[in-house]
C-alpha cells in the first residue's frame, strides 16, 4: 500500500510514467502511419498495451536506457542492510542481480502511465 501511495505523490514519478507510455504509443502510431495505416488515438492505445503486454509475457520489459534519478536511487538502496543479509556473506553476482532487479523495478512503468493517462483523458474532451 505504501508504494502506490509514493508513487501516486511523486509527480515526477507518475509524469515518467504517462510519458513513457506516450513515447511509446506514438512511436506505434507514427510507424503505422510511416507505412501508410491511419489508426486514432484510442485503437493506437490498444494495440500498444497488446504488444507491450505481449513483450512482457516474453519475460521483457521496456526500461530506459539511462537510469532515471529514481533507478539510481533504487540501485543505491538494492543493498541496504535492514533489507538484505550482510553484503559480505553474498557473492558479488548475487549483488548485481539485486541491483539490477531494484532499478528495473523502479524504471518507468508503461501499466501506471497507461492509467494515469487514461484517468487524464477521461477529464478531458475527444477531439
Amino acid at each position: 500500500m505504501t508504494q502506490t501511495t509514493n508513487e501516486v505523490r511523486n509527480p515526477a514519478c507518475s509524469q515518467a510514467d504517462i510519458d513513457t507510455w506516450r513515447i511509446l504509443k506514438k512511436a506505434l502510431k507514427t510507424g503505422l502511419s510511416d507505412r501508410g495505416f491511419t489508426i486514432d488515438a484510442e485503437e493506437a492505445s490498444l494495440i500498444a498495451r497488446f504488444m507491450l503486454e505481449q513483450i512482457e509475457t516474453s519475460g521483457l520489459r521496456v526500461v530506459p536506457v539511462k537510469p532515471t534519478t529514481e533507478m539510481q536511487q533504487a540501485i543505491k538502496q538494492a543493498l541496504d542492510q535492514g533489507k538484505r543479509m550482510s553484503a559480505a556473506w553474498v557473492k558479488p553476482r548475487t549483488k548485481q542481480r539485486w541491483r539490477y532487479k531494484a532499478a528495473v523495478e523502479a524504471a518507468p512503468n508503461w501499466r501506471r502511465g497507461y492509467l494515469l493517462d487514461l484517468g487524464l483523458d477521461r477529464g478531458q474532451p475527444k477531439g
